[in-house]
């Protein structure tokens, strides 16, 4: 311990060695929240991963082009709700489904 005769007498310095073990400690737990919320996030993604209809089914989506056929599914299925068609739609040249074509692919 340090100490400095400052204007108002002799204070004590904070001794940085205690204060190196707590500062590891709170960084550590922020550490394992973060790690915690991670892998939350990647079993997230993993499930929605597996409900969006791929060809190959067995190739690994990133995490944006889950999010973008994710995008995509629910509109699909949206407009075949509210058309009433079973996704036996009429498409053009320019119009393809990859959904409607991975079922009858599979199918």
């Amino acid at each position: 311990m340090e100490f400095d005769n400052g204007t108002n007498g002799f204070q004590i310095q904070s001794n940085q060695s205690t204060e190196a073990p707590l500062k590891k400690r709170i960084r550590s737990g922020a550490n394992a929240r973060e790690r915690d919320r991670t892998q939350s996030v990647n079993s997230a993604f993993d499930v929605l991963r597996a409900m969006i209809p791929i060809d190959p089914p067995n190739r690994k989506l990133s995490k944006i082009e889950t999010l973008q056929l994710a995008t995509k599914y629910i509109s699909h299925l949206s407009q075949i709700l509210t058309s009433g068609e079973d996704g036996e739609q009429e498409h053009s040249f320019y119009d393809v489904c990859i959904f409607c074509l991975t079922n009858r692919i599979n199918s």
